[in-house]
């Protein structure tokens, strides 16, 4: 398949690196970072679509999700069909997964069909490490959100969000209150503000979702959210995930939980007039997020949700113009 050709003009900065998979934010450098959300900021503020509406003209994108999405996938839909590419889902269900066939398997047929990239959503953590050996030089993996440890292109939009917001990363408080253990959205940005020089990165929640705290380098943790709060630039509410969560793990209620870990409007005047309140999705309104906070003037809520488009746009577009 001849490759479109592409005006160097479009990239907003020179180009420092080739991506090849994006799977973990902790693998990209502070520039590659950068160059993705210049990148985003680009298509965002472009008033020209058709400067890059064939910029993947006749290239094919597969995207397989084993868990359940609404913004990811569909973000992922509209930001290839931005470029000009073709993508291909892949519903589980009604795949020849349900026939026995691997994921592997699947991967090398559509390759022989001609699709260069794979947009994958998996809970199975050992997925993605047997893959990129076994799927060849010219063959591109993206993750778009892996069990409990990674969701790289969620944690790039919450970079340009908060870069957008606040301009840079140096000196900033940025809290992220909500079940951490189960979460692969804390994962990713914790990685991505520590790249990116972020001032004071703190932890909220109860004991029982305490994350190892390994995996979360140079952040502290906090069980008070009175305490956590206090002076917060940036604060991220994450939902509890129920889905990953063992019948005997927890012992607090929903009820407990949400008197507790709330972000009610009481809590939020804890922190800096000026901060702004995140959510990656879905939320539970009424849980961990009030409606008054969520629809409120400090949310950025659905600002997240416009940049999940461009950023993606990004990724697909270094990854696949070359």
């Amino acid at each position: 398949m001849d490759e479109p050709e592409v005006d160097d003009e479009l990239i907003p900065n020179k180009r420092v690196a080739r991506l090849k998979n994006l799977l973990y934010l902790n693998q990209l450098s502070k520039d590659e970072i950068n160059q993705i959300l210049d990148l985003s900021d680009h298509y965002l503020n472009s008033n020209e679509q058709h400067e890059f509406e064939n910029l993947l003209k006749n290239q094919s994108i597969a995207s397989l999700f084993f868990e359940p999405s609404t913004r990811t996938s569909a973000s992922f839909q509209v930001a290839a069909k931005k470029l000009g590419a073709e993508t291909i889902l892949i519903d589980e269900n009604k795949s020849s997964a349900t026939k026995g066939e691997t994921v592997i398997d699947t991967i090398r047929n559509l390759q022989a069909m001609g699709v260069r990239a794979f947009i994958i959503r998996t809970g199975d953590i050992n997925l993605f490490g047997p893959l990129i050996d076994d799927v060849g030089p010219d063959t591109h993996l993206i993750s778009a959100g892996e069990s409990s440890v990674s969701h790289p292109t969620q944690g790039l939009l919450d970079l340009l969000t908060i870069r957008q917001e606040k301009g840079s990363f140096e000196g900033l408080k940025v809290v992220i209150m909500g079940d951490i253990s189960h979460s692969r959205v804390a994962r990713s940005l914790t990685e991505g503000l520590k790249i990116m020089n972020t001032g004071n990165v703190t932890l909220i929640s109860p004991d029982e979702f305490k994350p190892d705290m390994a995996n979360f380098p140079n952040t502290q943790f906090e069980e008070d959210p009175k305490q956590g709060l206090c002076d917060a630039d940036v604060i991220v509410t994450l939902r509890v995930q129920k889905e990953r969560i063992e019948s005997d793990e927890s012992s607090l209620s929903l009820e407990e939980y949400s008197n507790e870990y709330q972000l009610s409007q009481e809590k939020l005047a804890l922190s800096k007039p000026d901060a702004i309140v995140m959510h990656p999705g879905p939320m539970n309104r009424g849980i961990e997020i009030s409606n008054e906070v969520a629809d409120g003037k400090q949310s950025v809520i659905l600002k997240q949700v416009e940049n999940g488009v461009a950023v993606r746009m990004a990724v697909l577009s270094e990854i696949l113009k070359q």
